[in-house]
Formats: C-alpha cells, sequence, structure tokens
C-alpha cells in the first residue's frame, strides 16, 4: 500500500514539472525562431508573412478607415520607408513603383498575410509563387496578376492586394514660383499640391502652360486656372518619380485689366483705388471667360459701362470697344462677348452714387448717396462744420453744373456736391490784423502830412 501511495505522488510531481516547464519552453521556443528560427523582416521586394487573427480568414482583409483612406494597424506601421496614406487612390490609376509598401492576403484552405515593398527594380518577391514584376502596373493589374499566380500554386485559396504605404520621391520644381528647388511628392501628389509647396506661382508667371517634364520631354501641360475654376482634374496632373515642373512666365494671350475699386467706411466716405493686373488667357477666350477669371463681380462696378482699348496697325491708333457686362452676364447677350487679343486693355469703373462735401468741414470728401438725405445730414457726416464756417457764403453745386446758395433742408441727388466757405473775419486774429493795418495807414497819412508843412 505504501509503495502504490509513493508511485501515485511521483507521478503527480512528474505532470507538475510538465505543466510548470511547458509555458518556458514554448516562450524559449518562439524567442529562439524569433532570432534566427522565423523568416527576416521583409525588405527591398521581400516578403514577411504575417498570421491573420481576429477575423474571419475566408473573408478579405478589411483596411479601409472612414471616409475611404486606408488605415495602417501597428504591424503595418512599421513598413520599411514609404509614407502611411492620407487619401484613398483610384485602383485602376494608381501605378506602382519602387518603394510603394503592398499588403498581399491569402485566404481559404490556406491563409497567410504578406508586408512587402517593391524593390529598385520594381519587383515583388513571394514564397513559393516567386518573384513578380509590378512596376508600372496599376493596383487593379497588380491584384490580377497575383490571383493568377496563386491559382497556378494553391487551391481553393483566394487572394487579394492592398496598397499600405507610398513611395516617396522628389519632383524639382522651376520657373516663376516663390521658391524653387526640390520638394519631396508621392504619386497621390498633382501639379498645384507640388507649386504650393513651392511658394505658388509669382507675378508674372503663367497659371495655364505648366510643363511636366519627365525624361527631357514634356509629357503633361498643367492649366491651373482651369482647375480652379472649373475643377478639371485632367488640367491638373499627378506626378511620377522622376518628373520635373516648370512654371515659365506668362508669354501668350496676354490682356491687361484695370478695375476700380470702392471702399466706404462706417461714416459713409467713399475712396476709390485703381488696380491694374495682367491675366493670361487662351487663344479664343472672350469676355465672358476673362470675367469668369475675375471671380466675383463686384456690386459697385459699372457693368454697363466696360470698355476695350485695342491698338490697330491699320489705320494706326486706338480702338475703344464698349462692352454692355449686364446684358452679357444676365441676360446671355452674346452680342457682348467678343473674341479678347493680346495686349487689349479692359477698363471697369466704378458706379458709386455719391455726394460730396468740401471745403471748412472736418473731414471733407465723397459720400455715398442716399435719396431724400439733406445737406445738413451730409454736412454731419464730413463731421461738422468748423468755426470760420459761413453757411451764408456756402453754395451747393448741382450735378448738373447749375450753382444755387446753400440753404437747409435741401434735398440732395446723386453727384451734388456742397462747398463751405470760410467767414470774412474767421478769428480775433484777423481783427487784429486789419486794426493794425489801419492805424498804419492813419500814421502813414500823417506823417507825410507833416513833411508837406
Amino acid at each position: 500500500m505504501m509503495k502504490n501511495q509513493q508511485q501515485l505522488q511521483g507521478i503527480a510531481l512528474i505532470l507538475a514539472m510538465v505543466l510548470f516547464c511547458e509555458p518556458s519552453y514554448m516562450a524559449w521556443a518562439q524567442s529562439k525562431q524569433g532570432k534566427g528560427g522565423g523568416q527576416s523582416a521583409a525588405g527591398a521586394g521581400q516578403s514577411q508573412p504575417r498570421k491573420s487573427r481576429g477575423r474571419n480568414v475566408h473573408d478579405p482583409p478589411n483596411l479601409r478607415g472612414a471616409e475611404g483612406t486606408i488605415s495602417l494597424s501597428s504591424t503595418e506601421e512599421i513598413l520599411p520607408g514609404g509614407q502611411a496614406l492620407s487619401r484613398a487612390v483610384v485602383p485602376d490609376q494608381y501605378l506602382l513603383g519602387p518603394g510603394d509598401g503592398l499588403t498581399i492576403n491569402l485566404w481559404g484552405e490556406y491563409e497567410e498575410a504578406y508586408d512587402v515593398k517593391v524593390s529598385p527594380d520594381g519587383r515583388v518577391n513571394l514564397p513559393t509563387i516567386g518573384t513578380l514584376k509590378v512596376k508600372g502596373l496599376s493596383l487593379t493589374q497588380a491584384e490580377a496578376l497575383v490571383e493568377t499566380e496563386v491559382r497556378k500554386y494553391y487551391r481553393n485559396v483566394k487572394s487579394g492586394l492592398t496598397l499600405a504605404s507610398l513611395r516617396v520621391f522628389q519632383v524639382l520644381v522651376l520657373g516663376a514660383v516663390q521658391l524653387p528647388g526640390s520638394y519631396l511628392a508621392t504619386p497621390v501628389k498633382r501639379v498645384s499640391d507640388i507649386v504650393g509647396q513651392a511658394g505658388g506661382v509669382v507675378s508674372g508667371g503663367s497659371w495655364r502652360n505648366i510643363q511636366v517634364q519627365r525624361e527631357g520631354q514634356v509629357v503633361a501641360i498643367a492649366d491651373l486656372t482651369a482647375f480652379l475654376r472649373h475643377g478639371d482634374q485632367a488640367a491638373n496632373p499627378y506626378l511620377q518619380d522622376g518628373d520635373a515642373v516648370y512654371i515659365p512666365p506668362m508669354r501668350h494671350l496676354i490682356v491687361s485689366v484695370i478695375t476700380t475699386d470702392v471702399a466706404i467706411t462706417p461714416t459713409g466716405l467713399v475712396s476709390e483705388s485703381t488696380t491694374p493686373s495682367n491675366i493670361e488667357l487662351k487663344p479664343g477666350e472672350k469676355i465672358a471667360d476673362l470675367l469668369a477669371e475675375l471671380g466675383s463681380v463686384s456690386p459697385w462696378w459699372n457693368l454697363e459701362g466696360v470698355y476695350v482699348l485695342r491698338e490697330i496697325k491699320a489705320p494706326e491708333g486706338t480702338m475703344k470697344l464698349p462692352v454692355d457686362a449686364r446684358r452679357l452676364l444676365f441676360d446671355k447677350d452674346e452680342s457682348q462677348n467678343f473674341e479678347l487679343q493680346h495686349g487689349d486693355q479692359v477698363f471697369i469703373s466704378s458706379n458709386v452714387r455719391r455726394v460730396f462735401v468740401n471745403g471748412v468741414v472736418r473731414t471733407g470728401g465723397a459720400f455715398t448717396y442716399v435719396p431724400n438725405r439733406t445737406a445738413e445730414e451730409y454736412i454731419g457726416l464730413a463731421g461738422g462744420v468748423s468755426l470760420q464756417a459761413s453757411l451764408e457764403r456756402s453754395t451747393i453745386r448741382r450735378a448738373d453744373g447749375t450753382v444755387e446758395p446753400f440753404s437747409a433742408g435741401t434735398i440732395l441727388r446723386s453727384g451734388d456736391a456742397i462747398q463751405i466757405e470760410q467767414k470774412y473775419f474767421a478769428s480775433p486774429s484777423d481783427y487784429v490784423g486789419i486794426i493794425g493795418g489801419v492805424t498804419g495807414l492813419v500814421f502813414s497819412m500823417f506823417a507825410f502830412l507833416s513833411t508837406l508843412k
């Protein structure tokens, strides 16, 4: 009996030792595998297997986060090189190149996930399958290629390909930009992005004929005006490895535009300033295109009074071409929409209705016209008259040129002007001066008479 108890105690001790040592052994085995027994981290073109956890392996991996962008897990963030995606890409348009990070998933009877990076020669390496050339392929084409190769080696296994990180390359920006130089870009960057990084187009630079050069050849022309005005994506191409962007000076159809800007103070004081600018148009563009280039129409512009000055050779001189822009913009009257020529000058004046207050007032100038407002109210806007003012001597000049004496309660019209005159003797010093002059004259007369005696 004692012998049997000793045997049972020995068996229990052995089981306890096995249960105690197994976790330590497993941890040692895993660490051994991580140091040298497992596969190395993904290098250029090399794959790194990654088991799927926490999801149904029969479903394709879901790496898409909110708003269609691709989100990266902590495992994916350690991919060497590249850049995390900041926007969704179009699989049919994105072309793969060296440095792109990909995730290739297999699921079905066999499951595996590989993180790979496109090598400098444009290839990726997958265990069992081999090396695949993906440079220049779209994401859709690369996914189809992987699917075809997987079917050769596996049964009842599906595959999926996901862009995990973007390659980063340099683009040279030259010409009429604020800060020419070399800038980092990714394949989802457009010409407008890289021009913005370079500080934008400077005055005199072309927004409409920006060259995208690749291997010494012009492969695309960007028209940022068309992109910003109409949202034309084709006018703002994507960039690729080795591209150079050149912004030339404006040299095609250049039109000068002279606009009158209006500013009004809280008291109603009106000030005007003239702003000249040069605008580059495409051949065949007309007045409507120019107005669209200017953006919003100022409420102060005299749209009925727009005109174009054009130099002509035969006979030599300047031709004035009137334009009713209101009829063109609001009535779609194409008779006012003619083609512009290089060197044309377009004048857009202001049409502010105003009343002028001048003379001995605190703040003279032009004030916004308000119907049925009296002369005293406009004088109040000008800060009132000074102590030297004489309303009896003051006048009102009407817009038609007639002049009438100032009268309280007079209703003014647009274009009228108030002239506040000064008193004959505005201050005590004036009286002192007059008395001194008279006294001097009297003494002079006495002196002259005394000489006659």
